[in-house]
């Protein structure tokens, strides 16, 4: 890529929440991108429900795939980062938002969209019987796991809903119809005001009021909650009322992160604003939906409306607010249209004055509802550049996809003189995970401790866009060699190259990059020792690492025998999940279970293994399961054999590989089909390129039961027995065997 042509990172906005208004902005970045400026979406979750159709959703007209926007898929089709983490602070002085397990973020400019709490009494605030309304995620699987119980064990159950506002009509209405076979399920709505609905006109009041009583509840107005326990609520501090599970859709709370801040809030907490939504403490800081409170409409309600149409200022007062231009100012509109879900087929249409209940309604609802959705949902993936016809030109992929294949570095290193030294046991031309090297000549040859040194070096370009992740996730993957090796680590050297930007962008990524780093080598008792830096336009990261073994001890690649078992502890399919990622491809449910497999260090399983007597083992990395078990038979004069229904896989894999994604990598990988025995079009995730992926190791029938249960109670959930070592033929190379014990017969 020519550098000439790289636009540097000159600023960093922060998108705290992802209501309306932010995901408008990042739908927005995407189609107009601004040049020199990086946008980071943070998000506790990954996956979001669209709060107007919960109430469908509850009430089963929706599957959860209907409402939800998944953000980790939509965030990375337009470029933006996504940090899937709860924000604990935010230091204005310092431009921070900061983190409790991870390292804080700099802003040039930052918005909030943080949403509202439902306001309770102290101590009725969260608890197994006590629900708070948001985050709607944790109430739906309140429901769930209520229906669940009451099915399986009916008993009777009173659920008390307290706030008479929109969100509680609804809720109120949507969780009747949903328990409505459920024997003896009664709801109760309390209403601190003088009726139902009293921002709407009274006959909307009036039309939810009426469906409620047709449907057995009560309904209690002039009824304020004013303390309560466990098991009964204090209605107008001194009647009690009791319940099962109480739900709180009451009048928005601010956010603590706000009042924390250090902001300027309104009487209530929320975050004051001006007309061009930003704080009116400081410029740098915007607000939107309902955590603000506009100075010029102070009164104007907490609905996601308003939100919708604050995304288009906010994008475009950022851009400006950045450029140094002239701001635009928010008004919102006199009247708002509103559709309330009244769980019945129909939905009550509120617009000013206006209110009709009707089916035409709620199919206008529907249709409104399913075209916002469709937003955030529908989206082309991210695709290759236009000369992707030409494998050289496609969009490469990163982490151990991004290696040389193995046909190009033996090519290479057959035609290399690299030395011979004594002190060297084991070094290129051995084909192990690592070098090995004697800490000091053998006396007499009688040394008492034979400890050797063990190296590596790991480097690739980022293969996902957080750099604290990334820096955790090198360290673990550059570590592992010497774990494959029984080896003990203690030391590392890193080699990082930065994108270009300005230098304190430059430093904050820098700092991310080597604190997750950091945090990974400490928790694997290795210490970072210095290193080098350099530009270039990609963030990649490697380390050369340092360990120690006793030479007797080491796991070679070249110690399989006839009869073992091969054991695998992590599944495979990283390379193509990666590579869907980085077109907007992969799902969130997949990738967080990537992320969580890839962030689990193989060094107690390097411990497992050694204690089970274990001596030839490796990490299955880039060259794929295919080309790192070869690599074993070929120094041992084996063959496997696989059972492919027992091969452990990433949820996702097959899915992404049937729309023919594959990692880069993948195509040289698969030159290896040539020696594997099976069906005509060997399985893909032989080939697959792993980035942190797990032991292959070969474990004696005896123990391997015993070898596995203890995996798998180490937190190896995945680990599996494979396959096992068979004769090679007299007239092949060694060869990988494929059969399927489902069926006794080899399968694709």
């Amino acid at each position: 890529m020519d550098s000439s042509r790289i636009v540097p990172i000159q600023k960093n906005v922060i998108l705290v929440g992802a209501g309306n208004a932010h995901l408008r902005f990042v739908k927005m970045f995407g189609m107009h991108p601004l040049p020199g400026v990086a946008v980071t979406l943070v998000s506790e979750a990954p996956v979001i429900p669209y709060s107007a159709m919960v109430p469908g959703h509850i009430a089963r007209d929706y599957a959860w795939d209907d409402i939800t926007i998944d953000l980790v898929r939509l965030c990375r089709s337009v470029n933006v980062r996504f940090v899937s983490e709860r924000a604990t602070g935010i230091d204005v002085a310092r431009r921070k938002v900061t983190f409790a397990s991870r390292p804080e973020l700099s802003y040039d400019v930052l918005s909030l969209g943080l949403g509202s709490l439902p306001a309770c009494p102290p101590g009725l605030e969260c608890g197994a019987s006590s629900w708070l309304m948001r985050p709607l995620g944790g109430l739906l699987k309140h429901l769930d796991t209520l229906e669940t119980q009451l099915r399986q064990s009916p008993r009777p159950f009173r659920l008390v809903i307290v706030g008479g506002g929109a969100s509680g009509c609804e809720l109120a209405l949507a969780i009747r119809r949903r328990f409505a076979g459920v024997a003896d399920f009664r709801l109760t709505l309390l209403q601190s005001n003088s009726r139902l609905l009293p921002q709407f006109p009274a006959k909307a009041a009036s039309i939810f009021a009426t469906l409620m009583e047709q449907q057995g509840m009560t309904v209690r107005v002039n009824t304020r909650v004013t303390g309560g326990d466990e098991k009964t609520l204090e209605l107008n501090g001194s009647e009690r009322l009791g319940y099962d599970a109480v739900l709180w859709a009451t009048n928005a709370a601010p956010h603590t992160l706000i009042r924390a801040s250090g902001l300027v809030v309104n009487e209530d907490g929320f975050l004051k604003v001006q007309d061009t939504l930003q704080s009116v403490a400081d410029p740098a800081v915007f607000g939107t939906g309902d955590c603000i409170s506009l100075v010029s409409y102070p009164d104007l309600p907490k609905n996601g409306v308003y939100a919708v149409r604050e995304g288009g200022i906010l994008f475009d007062n950022v851009g400006c607010f950045l450029r140094e231009r002239p701001l635009s100012r928010f008004r919102p509109q006199r009247f708002c249209l509103c559709l309330l879900n009244t769980s019945d087929t129909t939905a009550a249409l509120c617009y000013g004055p206006l209110v009709w209940k009707s089916r035409l309604a709620r199919r206008l609802k529907d249709r409104i509802d399913r075209a916002w959705i469709e937003k955030f949902t529908q989206f082309t993936p991210m695709a290759e550049p236009a000369a992707a016809e030409d494998e050289t030109f496609q969009m490469r992929c990163g982490g151990c996809g991004s290696k040389v294949s193995s046909d190009v570095l033996s090519a290479v290193l057959k035609r290399i003189d690299v030395g011979d030294d004594p002190r060297v046991l084991l070094g290129c031309r051995a084909g192990e995970d690592a070098s090995v090297h004697r800490m000091r000549p053998k006396l007499f040859g009688n040394d008492p401790e034979r400890l050797v040194e063990v190296q590596t070096v790991d480097y690739f370009k980022a293969f996902v866009d957080d750099p604290y992740l990334f820096g955790r996730i090198a360290a673990i993957n550059a570590v592992s060699d010497l774990f494959a090796m029984n080896a003990r680590p203690f030391s590392a050297l890193a080699i990082a190259t930065l994108p270009y930007a300005r230098g304190p962008v430059q430093e904050a990524l820098l700092y991310e990059l080597l604190s997750g780093a950091v945090h990974t080598l400490r928790q694997l008792g290795v210490v970072l020792t210095g290193g080098h830096t350099t530009e270039g336009s990609e963030l990649a990261l490697g380390f050369a690492v340092t360990g120690y073994a006793e030479e007797d001890s080491l796991f070679q690649k070249s110690k399989l025998q006839t009869g073992d078992v091969l054991i695998l502890t992590k599944p495979l399919g990283s390379g193509a999940l990666l590579a869907a990622w980085m077109r907007g491809d992969c799902r969130a449910a997949w990738f967080e279970n990537l992320i969580r497999n890839m962030l689990l260090a193989n060094g107690r399983a390097a411990d497992i293994l050694r204690q089970q007597g274990v001596q030839s083992c490796t990490d299955v990395t880039g060259f794929g399961l295919a080309g790192h078990l070869l690599e074993m038979l070929d120094a041992s004069k084996v063959s496997a054999r696989l059972d492919t229904a027992q091969v452990p896989l990433y949820d996702g894999f097959m899915h992404v590989v049937k729309r023919g994604i594959v990692s880069t990598l993948h195509p040289d990988n698969a030159k290896a089909a040539c020696r594997v025995q099976g069906p005509p079009t060997p399985p893909a995730w032989l080939f697959d390129p792993q980035t942190s992926g797990g032991m292959l190791a070969a474990v004696k029938p005896a123990i391997a039961s015993a070898a596995l249960r203890s995996l798998i109670e180490a937190g190896y959930g995945d680990a599996a027995i494979i396959g096992e070592v068979i004769p090679t033929s007299t007239t092949e190379p060694p060869t990988i065997h494929l059969f399927d014990r489902n069926f006794s017969r080899a399968t694709p």
